[in-house]
């Protein structure tokens, strides 16, 4: 016998010895583990707690089978002794005993009780009308009435399992076709060309084309943060050139990246649009350290430092909170401020006021 099945073989240990072929008791032996890494997964990984399980379920089966001899061991273990045997829907049910506690299954005990009271109401209802009648004639009545309703019953469970059965295939066959309706959306999407530069096989947009549209949306919101702090907003023609000649400039700073060789094309759009985004954190930074130092934001700094000020008593420590304190403060306001200006920049291209204003030409 094995050195690791001994503990869950040992109710059988006296006839793994009859076995005759060493090729036999190492297909038992990949079975018993087959059996026994299943009910780890039911009782946990605990040492031993599934070959204890497993002895306790062959100590049943060897009891049930009582005077009988056992004369195929091969044959035993694979048909009765290894398998679970669920008297009940529960699936830690084995011979109406827990797998992983070894208590008695609850479930089993309620179709105990379910099959009590079947029994009890039946009765009820044979012996009413039925009285001093003999009882060999009243136990033919019983059966022939406890029969009759668990035919029925059994027939409205066959029912049931078809019925599951039919919803069970057909939601499977629904779910296939879904998936083949996806593959070929999929497939259908992949052969789609680019709408941008017409490059076949692309799904709609190649990875050059998808970069360049991802530079294009930082450049714009470059430009957007240029063009709000210093546009006058009141002429849209005006405001529409400076545009136009920011966004120009900002074009030429992000096309200056020149790579060459094997996927050049690809390795372009990818430096630009990394160019970009620096580009666009840069300017953002640039324009919030510009607002902190602004009218409005010197204004809210005084307010924090006179309110810190009212505080008698003012430690070092707390000339740094105030000091914290101001920085936020300036930090904040610039944040909206420029959130301001930016919504300001977009009322006013959708704007029609007539306003004449130049442009600056330095502002990339």
């Amino acid at each position: 016998m094995p050195e690791g099945l001994k503990q869950a073989l040992a109710p059988v240990e006296h006839l793994w010895t009859r076995l005759s072929r060493t090729s036999t008791a190492r297909w038992l032996a990949k079975a018993v583990d087959a059996e026994l890494a299943r009910l780890r997964g039911l009782v946990g990984e605990r040492t031993g707690a599934a070959e204890h399980r497993l002895a306790e379920r062959l100590e049943r089966r060897l009891n049930r089978q009582g005077a009988q001899p056992i004369h195929d061991l091969a044959g035993w273990l694979i048909k009765r002794g290894l398998p679970q045997n669920r008297e009940c829907w529960s699936h830690l049910c084995d011979d109406g005993i827990r797998v992983d506690d070894g208590s008695y299954c609850e479930s089993c005990e309620c179709l105990i009780a379910d099959r009590r009271r079947l029994r009890t109401a039946v009765a009820t209802r044979v012996s009413a009308g039925r009285h001093r009648i003999p009882h060999l004639e009243w136990r033919t009545a019983y059966e022939r009435e406890l029969r009759t309703i668990v035919h029925r019953e059994t027939a409205a469970s066959l029912t049931r399992r078809k019925s599951m059965a039919e919803k069970q295939a057909a939601f499977l066959t629904a779910v296939d076709r879904r998936k083949e309706a996806w593959a070929k959306a999929r497939a259908a999407a992949a052969a789609q060309p680019c709408a941008d530069c017409g490059a076949s096989d692309a799904s709609g947009l190649c990875p050059v084309c998808t970069l360049r549209r991802e530079s294009a949306v930082l450049v714009d919101k470059a430009v957007d943060i240029a063009v709000a702090l210093r546009a006058e907003v009141g002429d849209p023609q005006a405001l529409a050139a400076l545009t136009e000649q920011v966004r120009r400039d900002t074009w030429t700073i992000v096309r200056r990246t020149g790579l060459g060789g094997r996927g050049a094309a690809v390795s372009r759009a990818f430096a630009q649009r990394e160019l970009a985004k620096r580009l666009l954190a840069g300017r953002r930074q640039l324009a919030l350290e510009r607002l902190q130092k602004s009218e409005p934001a010197n204004a809210e700094a005084a307010q924090v430092t006179r309110l810190a000020q009212r505080v008698k008593g003012v430690t070092e420590a707390g000339r740094e909170r105030t000091l914290i304190a101001v920085e936020r403060a300036r930090e904040r306001v610039a944040e909206e401020l420029l959130a301001e200006f930016l919504d300001e920049l977009y009322r006013g291209r959708s704007s029609a006021v007539p306003n004449k204003r130049t442009a600056d030409s330095t502002w990339a």
